[in-house]
């Protein structure tokens, strides 16, 4: 793999908001954003502290207009499909909350969902009458065919929705998750898809993927504040959503539900995004943060996430026993490289240690078979040398030779 040669990485380093004493390799938490994004934000957040009053009631509507468009375009849709939610959980729970499954219907997901949206449909689960069905992805293998094999055999009579990661939030295996949905939609099974780590890692083109529904954080990879996230709703599937939360725009005239409304919304999306008052800013600047990712050519990025990526993988393969999990195809991975962390090391310890310590920031995340994975998240803003300060870090820590 070549390096990702004629563009000043240095320089896109520069642009972003950051402490450069810390060495931050968790943007699959939570990203760092743009400097323009962050004086943006403050601006605006100075204003809704001036008078909360416009800056919620009257000033947001444009900007949420502008920032619907851009980012339509820039995922392949239109903005009549997107819905603004505060975070990738909250659009998740509304949809498992209000989706009319039969009593008795089956949701299929795999062992390598995130923990917290089990909990959501687990609830949904035993309110409904449905049932869930968890099968075990062969994380060991190569071919991306074996894991859209896996997934179409395990679909049965009773399934009627497949829940799925797009990245394994665990290992960070990218999932073949076109060839994924065509295969479900062959066989009438509704599919939606947890695109968490997707924007801003890798390109997405959801008239080309064809979910039936795809819910995505843009705080983490896409670089924009806490408190962005959207769900995609594929046209004729609106009656398979409602608002969890009813507000002032539960009478809205909905007769044309789909065009631009007063509001940077439609008569339609307004009912999921009027919760009363609450801060906006990050919905207004989405625009701006689709001006960073495009900036910056995408095929210079995916080299440049796969280089650092490689680099984590070679520092800290077999350090204390840590034995990466992370598939080395190109098409399998991205951003998130992780390591199974072995019995007898404790990766919470490690954790804390990392950062009281060394002031570096990494993730240990936990699957529900009680294996833990010791988790690096290197964005295009990450250097060569902040690989090498975390496996120096960990050698001294584990007291390696």
């Amino acid at each position: 793999m070549e390096p990702a040669k004629g563009l000043d990485w240095d320089a896109v380093r520069d642009s972003i908001e950051m402490d450069p004493e810390w060495t931050y390799l968790n943007t699959g938490t939570s990203g760092l954003v743009p400097k323009t994004v962050h004086a943006r934000v403050m601006e605006l957040r100075i204003q809704l502290h001036h008078n909360p009053t416009d800056a919620v009631w009257r000033s947001p509507w444009d900007d949420f207009w502008m920032s619907r468009t851009r980012l339509a375009a820039h995922l392949g849709t239109s903005p009549d499909r997107l819905i603004f939610f505060t975070n990738i959980s909250h659009a998740i729970n509304t949809f498992c909350l209000s989706v009319p499954l039969p009593e008795g219907a089956e949701i299929l997901m795999t062992n390598h969902e995130y923990g917290s949206m089990q909990h959501a449909w687990q609830r949904a689960a035993k309110r409904h009458g449905w049932k869930i069905r968890v099968i075990e992805l062969p994380v060991q293998e190569l071919d991306p065919s074996a894991y859209v094999d896996a997934i179409d055999s395990s679909i049965g009579q009773d399934t009627k929705l497949l829940y799925l990661s797009h990245v394994l939030y665990t290992t960070g295996h990218v999932l073949p998750m076109e060839d994924v949905i065509n295969k479900a939609r062959m066989r009438g099974v509704l599919v939606f898809v947890d695109g968490a780590h997707v924007p801003g890692m890798l390109p997405l083109n959801l008239s080309k993927l064809r979910p039936h529904f795809y819910a995505a954080n843009l705080h983490k990879w896409f670089l924009a504040p806490v408190g962005a996230a959207f769900l995609f709703v594929e046209s004729g599937m609106e009656d398979h959503l409602e608002p969890w939360q009813v507000s002032w725009a539960y009478h809205d005239d909905r007769s044309n539900p789909h065009i631009r409304n007063e509001f940077g919304s439609t008569p339609w999306i307004r009912q999921f995004e009027m919760e009363g008052t609450r801060d906006l800013t990050p919905w207004r600047v989405i625009a701006m943060c689709c001006d960073f990712q495009e900036a910056i050519p995408e095929e210079a990025r995916q080299v440049r996430f796969h280089e650092l990526s490689q680099a984590v993988r070679e520092s800290l393969q077999g350090m204390g026993g840590m034995q990466c999990v992370t598939p080395e195809a190109l098409e399998l991975r991205g951003g998130l490289t992780s390591f199974l962390i072995p019995d007898g090391l404790d990766g919470h310890w490690l954790r804390r240690q990392l950062w009281e310590r060394h002031r570096i920031e990494i993730n240990v995340v936990n699957q529900t078979e009680g294996r833990e994975y010791f988790r690096v998240s290197t964005h295009i803003y990450n250097s060569l040398e902040e690989v090498e300060r975390l496996a120096a870090a960990v050698k001294a820590e584990l007291k390696l030779p």
